[in-house]
């Protein structure tokens, strides 16, 4: 059933719950985004230079990496690629605009990609793309948002899950659950029931693929790590990319991954060093499936 779009006065007070929503840091994007080159480099010497510090730390070569267990990382990545592109086919969707799967999930690489350059490119991809398929710049960042904020919940129901055995746990896990379920109140008023629970079914099995990744890249450094603790830095690459001071939070995210391994007597390197080959991982399964579009689009012209 197609949900009915809300009045003016309801689109209106939408757009003040958005607005009450934005990030207490917006002053701090500002500025990030008047010296947003600068702030590239110094990610990525954050980047590089922490994996070459984490590895050095770990006693980890390279050559010893366990390749096989990189490489089920990357394909298991593909499906994340798949489910963040129907996210955002379900996003136009919840808002009366329909964007094909396939043309989502083109659109998706396109943008893991982007956040390669000094922009913050995906989020444009991604609000361009709903508003090339007619919705208004107001309807594509309240969804987008809206999204957004439900990848952080999800996300921090994970961390909470995985913090159980400790006394902060249990509290995560409520917060993260009540915020979950605003925002799939919140989504549900904007598309109906239904689009909400599909986009809270996606974000639930990104974050697990994410958990699945983050755990083979422990494997592949050589550390017997399990589900569970893979799940404690889940959070890290959706925090990284929501504070937007840098494009996909490069170096940040595995900062903070390392700073929870820290504050959970884990190994701050070795966390570091698995949430920097999970990001290398992804771009390279994004890289790939921009490459299989762009070859099905130059057969379709020959």
């Amino acid at each position: 059933m197609i949900a009915e779009q809300p009045s003016r006065f309801e689109a209106s007070r939408n757009t003040a719950i958005v607005s009450r929503l934005l990030p207490a840091f917006a002053w701090l994007r500002e500025v990030a985004g008047r010296h947003r080159h600068i702030l590239l480099a110094v990610a990525a010497a954050l980047f590089l230079g922490g994996l070459a510090w984490a590895l050095n730390s770990t006693g980890i070569d390279p050559v010893d990496f366990n390749w096989s267990w990189l490489g089920a990382a990357i394909l298991l990545g593909l499906a994340g690629v798949i489910l963040n592109g129907l996210e955002l086919s379900a996003s136009g969707g919840a808002i009366g605009r329909q964007v094909p799967a396939g043309e989502a999930i083109h659109l998706s690489s396109v943008g893991i990609l982007s956040n390669l350059l000094p922009i913050p490119a995906s989020a444009l991809v991604r609000g361009g793309a709903l508003v090339a398929k007619g919705a208004s710049v107001a309807q594509s960042g309240q969804i987008l948002l809206y999204v957004g904020l439900l990848r952080l919940s999800v996300a921090g129901l994970f961390t909470g899950v995985a913090l159980m055995s400790g006394p902060v746990g249990m509290p995560v896990v409520i917060a993260s659950s009540a915020a979950s379920a605003v925002l799939l109140f919140l989504i549900a008023r904007v598309g109906g029931i239904g689009h909400a629970c599909i986009l809270l079914g996606l974000r639930v099995g990104m974050l697990g693929i994410v958990a699945g990744q983050l755990m083979l890249c422990f494997w592949a450094l050589g550390a017997n790590a399990t589900i569970v603790d893979a799940a404690l830095h889940a959070i890290a690459p959706v925090v990284g990319s929501a504070v937007g001071i840098v494009p996909g939070g490069l170096g940040i995210s595995e900062a903070i991954g390392a700073t929870l391994a820290a504050v959970t007597s884990g190994s701050p390197a070795l966390a570091f060093a698995a949430l920097a080959l999970t990001r290398i991982a992804g771009y390279a399964c994004a890289f790939v499936t921009v490459m299989v579009f762009q070859l099905r689009e130059l057969v379709r012209a020959g």
